[in-house]
């Protein structure tokens, strides 16, 4: 088994294995399967067997360079989105004690403590004061 094991490593070197986008990639192919099993249509297995012919060229290739390249840009699409998601879990979270707000000036999100009444409030990214009245 560890020779096979070997023979795995030795042939993965220099190439792509897999990185975020790749993941990525795979939990969809993974969603048009369980999909597909209730729908049973051509057209998705199709798409499916484009993906895992993606996925399997994305992983066995040597061009490093392009494949770093798709998974950067893969990676700023991401972060916005799970810093989104993250951000409403934190509200969550945080609802009994904190009270999130925007800053007048730059738009940034602020976690103010949840105290009633109006408190003046310094943007830390901008550094500009304004009042803000905490009713609930």
């Amino acid at each position: 088994m560890n020779k096979f094991l070997y023979k795995i490593q030795q042939f993965m070197i220099g190439r792509n294995g897999l990185d975020r986008f790749n993941k990525f990639l795979f939990l969809i192919y993974a969603v048009l399967i369980i999909v597909n099993i209730f729908v049973n249509s051509l057209i998705i297995y199709l798409i499916e067997l484009a993906l895992a012919g993606y996925i399997v060229f994305r992983t066995l290739s040597k061009n490093l360079y392009r494949r770093g390249r798709e998974n950067q840009a893969y990676m700023k699409i991401e972060a916005p989105v799970k810093a989104f998601f993250v951000r409403q879990k934190n509200k969550i979270r945080d609802i009994k004690t904190h009270r999130y707000i925007r800053c007048k000036h730059c738009k940034a999100q602020l976690r103010v403590k949840h105290r009633k009444g109006k408190h003046t409030v310094r943007c830390p990214k901008c550094r500009q004061e304004f009042s803000v009245n905490i009713r609930i």
